[in-house]
């Protein structure tokens, strides 16, 4: 939903009947309106669906009031879904920014229900420009030549608002979870200063756009980066000849976080496409066995915070380890079943501390667990506490969505197609690794002992590793037996943390876990490829993707003035 008062509604009632039915059932939010309205020879319908809204705990007006004021569509009864889906969508889903220090469109879709949302000061979307479109993309662009090209339907948004023919395209690139509108922000403030036309894809396998409308394991092998960068390229060709481009019209590209490394391997596999990009937070480095995720909170958060990051977790492993009753309560504090996996508990509770960390939330995070500490709280108050402030911060479905539920995640019952969660684990299982294992007590690294970790010592390679064969088989795994093939591979292509392409700037933030999985050495790879770190307390994930403000961080406003010179640099030459 846009507000607590907007209709979207479709011409076909039938079609868009089913799908409300469908989305309400899947998203129940108290102050949804989803309303589907009809001709009124086809009134049944649209009384229908208002019924099911209502049923399944959304408030929906009467047939008259959604008359009314609908928004009404001419979409065809596809078009209507993925309209009515993205209606259903918390709101949080449909705008672009965040001021507490990381982007909105790089926060996880499971982690926007709680305060951390509601808090944020959204920059709206107007509705024609949330309307999505939809090309035919290619389902396999290398297969044989003498296979029948099949195609799938492929979101994008477009935003001409700013635009001045033969202006440049600036274009984002979506990653893992569906996208909800145009590019926002720091692109859309940039677009605006240079009359640039706005544009974003939804990747493959994300949100609607989901060749053959299937996640089964032998259809997600067509998710590869290979793919997902030859639909860009694709993209561009025929949308330049759909919206008839002048000759020559420049386009940029712009990706955060895992779209941060596509935007600097699309500049390395077709160069010829675009003139530059933005490398914002981008996991350019394809790590297995990623332990330096969790060093890199202990460091961030200081010693203090750190010791009571890690009572949290001895405290939650000797209750889960008693088993019984203490095991039940334990992960019932998250809502979880006593049955959840162990490692499955202990990663989403690592990862809802070390989130508010990444995504600029650190002193939050700091304030809170340092005032419950072991000398003055009993293991049960840490426990609630931490469950608590979890819970508040990103929503009370935290812990239960299928993202962390290795059981959900096996079963085509229980998750949802289009969503980060069976997605997103086949990519990292498949090709992109980044597991954030638990370090070993004592670990060393070039002759330094590493902190000690933060994270349960359950969150570890074997847990990680298992759960990829219980998901996908052994379907996942490229080469039998080479479990980490794959990174190896990726980054011997693209360069990992010294990548290999031309005219790409990439940008990190001190707080941000993901900057490990960056550039190393943390600074400029060559002339043509520059880099910078905004070293701030709170500086977190893709932090300069936000809309700019003047009570920015100067460390912030230096990253982003660095940018702009080799922007118009690229857009010159």
């Amino acid at each position: 939903h846009l507000g607590s008062r907007t209709l979207l509604c479709s011409k076909r009632s039938s079609a868009a009947a089913a799908a409300l039915h469908t989305m309400a059932t899947l998203r129940r939010t108290a102050l949804a309106v989803l309303c589907c309205c009809g001709p009124a020879t086809d009134a049944a319908a649209a009384a229908s669906a208002a019924e099911a809204a209502a049923t399944n705990g959304s408030r929906c007006a009467s047939r008259e009031e959604c008359l009314g004021r609908a928004v009404v569509s001419d979409s065809s009864g596809d078009e209507a879904y993925a309209l009515l889906q993205r209606a259903a969508a918390p709101a949080s889903n449909l705008f672009s920014e965040n001021p507490m220090g990381s982007y909105v469109g790089s926060l996880p879709s499971w982690a926007r229900q709680g305060q951390a949302a509601r808090e944020m000061s959204w920059e709206k979307v107007d509705r024609e420009q949330a309307r999505p479109f939809f090309w035919d993309a290619p389902v396999d662009h290398f297969a044989p030549p003498w296979e029948t090209k099949a195609t799938f339907r492929q979101t994008y948004f477009v935003k001409e608002d700013y635009y001045a023919p033969g202006g440049p395209v600036f274009f984002e690139l979506g990653g893992e979870g569906p996208i909800h509108g145009p590019p926002g922000g720091f692109i859309a403030a940039l677009a605006k200063e240079r009359q640039a036309m706005l544009v974003q894809v939804e990747h493959r396998f994300y949100g609607g756009s989901v060749p053959n409308g299937n996640v089964n394991t032998s259809n997600l092998k067509l998710l590869t980066v290979d793919q997902a960068l030859a639909d860009y390229a694709a993209f561009i060709d025929w949308f330049s000849k759909e919206k008839q481009l002048l000759a020559g019209t420049k386009w940029f590209a712009f990706g955060g976080s895992y779209p941060g490394a596509l935007a600097s391997w699309f500049r390395a596999a077709y160069p010829e496409k675009t003139v530059g990009s933005l490398s914002s937070s981008g996991v350019v480095n394809s790590i297995f066995d990623f332990t330096m995720f969790d060093i890199h909170i202990a460091r961030a958060i200081g010693p203090e915070c750190a010791a009571a990051n890690r009572a949290i977790t001895a405290a939650f492993e000797k209750a889960v380890l008693a088993r019984g009753a203490q095991e039940e309560y334990a992960k019932g504090l998250f809502g979880c079943q006593q049955s959840m996996l162990d490692g499955d508990f202990f990663y989403m509770l690592a990862d809802g501390l070390a989130m508010m960390v990444q995504y600029g939330a650190k002193s939050r995070l700091c304030s809170n667990i340092t005032a419950v500490t072991e000398v003055s709280s009993t293991p049960e108050q840490i426990m609630e506490n931490a469950a608590h402030l979890v819970k508040q911060y990103w929503g009370s479905e935290f812990g239960t969505t299928c993202f962390y539920d290795t059981t959900c995640l096996s079963d085509p019952s229980r998750y949802e197609v289009g969503d980060t969660d069976r997605s997103w684990r086949w990519q990292k299982c498949y090709e992109l690794a980044y597991f954030q294992s638990a370090p070993l007590a004592g670990q060393m690294e070039d002759g330094t002992r590493m902190l000690q970790p933060l994270r349960s010592f359950m969150v570890n390679m074997t847990y990680m590793v298992e759960q990829c064969y219980a998901v996908f088989g052994s379907d996942f795994n490229p080469v039998r037996g080479v479990v980490d093939f794959s990174t190896r591979r990726i980054n011997t292509r693209f360069g990992g943390a010294q990548p290999i392409a031309k005219k790409v700037f990439y940008s990190n933030f001190g707080d941000d876990p993901w900057l490990e999985a960056s550039v190393m050495p943390p600074r400029d790879v060559d002339p043509e490829q520059p880099y910078e770190v905004a070293m701030c307390d709170d500086c977190g994930h893709c932090m300069d993707f936000s809309t700019p403000r003047p009570t920015d961080p100067p460390e912030l406003k230096r990253v982003r003035a660095r940018f702009q010179k080799y922007l118009d640099l690229w857009l010159a030459e």
